[in-house]
C-alpha cells in the first residue's frame, strides 16, 4: 500500500470535495485544518476540529480492509488501534439520514481521534 499526500495548492472549502459527508459529520462545526490523502483507491480525509481528529475513508470500488484502516491509523494519525474509534458502518448511516450520492460510494469509514492536551 502507499500513502500519498494529495497538494491543495488553493483556498478550497472541503465542502467542494465531499458536500454531503462533511455536511453530515461536521456541520457547523469550525475545522482547524484539512488534509487529503489517498491509499490506493481509496481517498482519505484528515480532518481538525479543535476537539477531535477525524479520519474519513472514502472508496467507490470496494469494501476498506481491516489492513487499510491499521494503515491509515497508524501512518496518518501515528496511533495504535486501541487509542482511536472506529466506525464501520458510516454508508448505512448516511443512506438511512436519506444522504444520496452523486458518486456510488461503495465503503465509508470514519477513524476518530480526541485531542488531549498531549497530542497538540
Amino acid at each position: 500500500m502507499k500513502l500519498i499526500e494529495t497538494p491543495v495548492n488553493s483556498n478550497l472549502n472541503i465542502k467542494t470535495f465531499y458536500p454531503k459527508v462533511v455536511e453530515f459529520f461536521f456541520g457547523n462545526t469550525a475545522i482547524n485544518y484539512y488534509k487529503l490523502f489517498s491509499l490506493d483507491r481509496t481517498q482519505l480525509l484528515l480532518v481538525d476540529t479543535y476537539d477531535k481528529k477525524q479520519v474519513v475513508m472514502i472508496n467507490t470500488k470496494k469494501k476498506i480492509t481491516r489492513q487499510e484502516i491499521d494503515y491509515a491509523i497508524h501512518h496518518v494519525l501515528k496511533m495504535t488501534r486501541e487509542d482511536v474509534k472506529v466506525h464501520v458502518g458510516v454508508k448505512q448511516e448516511l443512506e438511512r439520514a436519506g444522504i444520496q450520492f452523486k458518486r456510488p460510494n461503495k465503503d465509508i469509514v470514519v477513524i476518530e481521534q480526541k485531542n488531549t492536551k498531549d497530542s497538540i
